[in-house]
């Protein structure tokens, strides 16, 4: 059914137009099909979204993995390795003649080409002793080591940095340094030791020099000194696993210095000053009390 046409003001244009009445039922039919086309649109953006996401997620691990070998890959083709077997003590002279003695399972690496005009830096894993000499001519010349969770900056200086066990440990000697950790710098003096543990340093001051390396002529120097202590050393040292198999051991703490050259004093030397049975057995270390 047609209404009536639309009244047309005096002077408009002659063009009438009709009003067609739309049944209810087709008006909410048309309009579920606009939502439903909007709908399968969003969706169709959703899983784009999502694929895009995902995909993503996938990659940049993978390039991150790939950026990390290539990094690996310059890094190893332009440096030079000093490794030390367990047990091993070695003397390295670098090429501007300072003298770094590498403890036992570390590994110490230098530039492939030392600019002399350029800050000197090397790498440390383990342990070592660095006699470090001041580079003439160059009032900038730093010496620089790397490691895991610190670097310390030096002139020229004697010092210890030891990364073996569960911490970190920089023993100063002689000279000056500046440690650089996660949340602290320390500017260090002659007798300063600084501790790195789980992202959190300490200083300790007045340590006695004449003990810092030392290791460098096979001492060892207890105090207060626990089994759980014991048992890193020759571990990291020497790779053998403590087992100890009276309980009563593990509270035992000795004091003192001992001196050993390989794994076979040493357990001797323990064995005399703890008073207790050391056995070598498969790749370990047998503490037990004396029968």
């Amino acid at each position: 059914m047609e209404d009536p046409s639309v009244p047309q003001d005096p002077g408009s244009s002659p063009i009438r137009f009709r009003r067609k009445a739309v049944p209810e039922e087709k008006t909410k039919e048309s309009w579920q099909q606009i939502e439903t086309a909007i709908s399968r649109k969003k969706s169709g953006m959703v899983r784009r979204i999502v694929v895009r996401a995902l995909a993503a997620a996938v990659l940049l691990p993978l390039l991150g993995y790939a950026a990390y070998n290539i990094y690996c890959t310059i890094v190893s083709n332009s440096t030079k390795s000093y490794h030390t077997a367990y047990g091993e003590i070695k003397q390295v002279v670098l090429p501007d003649s300072s003298i770094v003695y590498l403890n036992a399972n570390s590994t110490l690496r230098i530039p492939m080409e030392w600019d002399p005009a350029e800050s000197r830096s090397v790498w440390l894993d383990g342990e070592a002793y660095f006699e470090i000499t001041k580079k003439p001519g160059a009032g900038n010349a730093q010496f620089i080591v790397h490691t895991d969770e610190i670097d310390v900056a030096v002139l020229g200086t004697k010092f210890n940095v030891n990364m073996l066990g569960a911490r970190t440990t920089v023993s100063l000697k002689e000279g000056k340094v500046q440690l650089t950790a996660s949340d602290k710098v320390f500017m260090m003096k002659p007798g300063d030791e600084v501790q790195v543990e789980k992202h959190q340093s300490k200083l300790r001051e007045a340590v006695n020099t004449e003990l810092i390396a030392d290791w460098r002529n096979h001492r060892y120097h207890f105090e207060n000194t626990s089994i759980a202590e014991i048992s890193s050393i020759i571990l990291t040292k020497f790779g053998y696993e403590v087992l100890v198999l009276d309980d009563e051991i593990n509270h035992k703490k000795i004091s003192g210095d001992l001196y050993a050259e390989d794994i076979t004093q040493l357990s001797r030397a323990l064995s005399i000053t703890m008073n207790i049975q050391i056995e070598a057995k498969d790749g370990q270390l047998v503490f037990k009390n004396k029968e």
